[in-house]
């Protein structure tokens, strides 16, 4: 497969468009055509889920955008993957995932997801690290909350605080704690507890 490389902002706005594109075109979209910088390359019926299915390329980054339009379903949904192959097993793509989600260039607030949480009305709100691949999906009935929740992630993945603030990798990832003067150093961190407790489990 391609790797493309471009600015954050050209991933940004590419995306942005993406997220309109489903509710524009409807099931008439035809391969070859140009929306907004994307073109579509493929149409299937998608019989199972009696609907349809588009898929589009993003004209100047190669970016993908898989389109289903499902007129039955009342629940609107958008994800973003990005492959993250692992070089090792240090668990970078399990800290990235949960770093991305602690504020953004527009959005700097410590905790985003859950302020999301407690005031929106999604249907569905998470982010999941897999061995090749990581994934940041919403979902939400309520059409102005759902653009909402993807301005949030988009912002989230594409400017993330981490970047700025190494306070945010250490918290989420691992760090050195004092938790009494003349005690040990001891570990800590989110993600560094999180396995933990799933390597202790027998099960």
């Amino acid at each position: 497969a391609k790797r493309h490389v471009a600015s954050a902002s050209t991933v940004r706005q590419a995306f942005g468009v993406a997220t309109v594109a489903p509710a524009m075109l409807g099931t008439e979209a035809a391969v070859g055509q140009k929306l907004h910088g994307w073109t579509c390359e493929r149409v299937e019926e998608l019989a199972e889920l009696k609907c349809m299915g588009m898929l589009w390329r993003h004209d100047k980054t190669g970016a993908e955008c898989l389109s289903v339009a499902q007129p039955l379903e009342e629940n609107k949904t958008f994800g973003v993957v990005f492959r993250t192959p692992p070089e090792s097993s240090n668990g970078i793509a399990h800290v990235l995932e949960h770093s991305v989600l602690c504020g953004s260039r527009k959005y700097p607030v410590k905790e985003p997801f859950t302020e999301l949480m407690k005031g929106s009305l999604q249907t569905f709100l998470n982010a999941m690290t897999f061995p090749d691949r990581t994934c940041y999906p919403v979902a939400s009935c309520n059409l102005q909350d759902f653009y909402n929740l993807v301005d949030v992630y988009l912002d989230a993945v594409l400017h993330p605080r981490a970047l700025k603030d190494p306070r945010v990798l250490a918290q989420e990832g691992w760090h050195y704690e004092v938790e009494e003067k003349d005690k040990p150093l001891t570990f800590k961190g989110v993600v560094f507890n999180e396995m933990k407790g799933v390597y202790s489990n027998p099960d």
